[in-house]
């Protein structure tokens, strides 16, 4: 049996289909985009070498295959470059797929540590968050008079 029959030959029960296509819907529904912060859509995906297709989470504004991040980590990620300007790609030329491309590896670092800690799975978040928005751009001012001199 070749490789092209093993992967045709795995079929999904209707009621599993019927299942995953609506864990995709509702994923789709709440998620956005890593890198744009677009919102997201199902779209049937034909792969073309074995020539089946499959639903597929899918950012419209940059044309990829998405699986989409939490709303709220997404504000945080997008925060962390452009306000602390964490850059992880040196190297490249600035320019909007640089700043997308940035947000989306904060997006991934901030996803795996929630993950890990417990706080989020698939479904969205175990907890209910305290977040507030309005702190993302809080600063502090301190003038020097009123540090501690040692």
């Amino acid at each position: 049996m070749s490789d092209t029959d093993k992967w045709l030959s795995f079929r999904m029960t209707e009621n599993e289909e019927n299942a995953e296509l609506e864990r995709l819907q509702k994923r789709a529904k709440k998620c956005k985009c890593h890198y744009c912060g677009g919102s997201l859509e199902l779209r049937k995906v034909t792969y073309s070498s074995y020539d089946i297709s499959k639903i597929e989470i899918y950012c419209s504004n940059c044309n990829r295959i998405e699986y989409g991040v939490e709303p709220e980590l997404y504000e945080v990620a997008k925060y962390f470059v452009d306000e602390l300007h964490f850059d992880h790609y040196a190297d490249w030329d600035n320019n909007i797929r640089k700043r997308e491309m940035n947000i989306a590896k904060v997006n991934e670092i901030i996803d795996w540590g929630c993950r890990n800690l417990g706080l989020l799975t698939d479904e969205g978040f175990t907890t209910e968050l305290q977040m507030r928005p309005e702190l993302l751009g809080e600063a502090i001012i301190i003038a020097d008079k009123d540090l501690p001199i040692e």
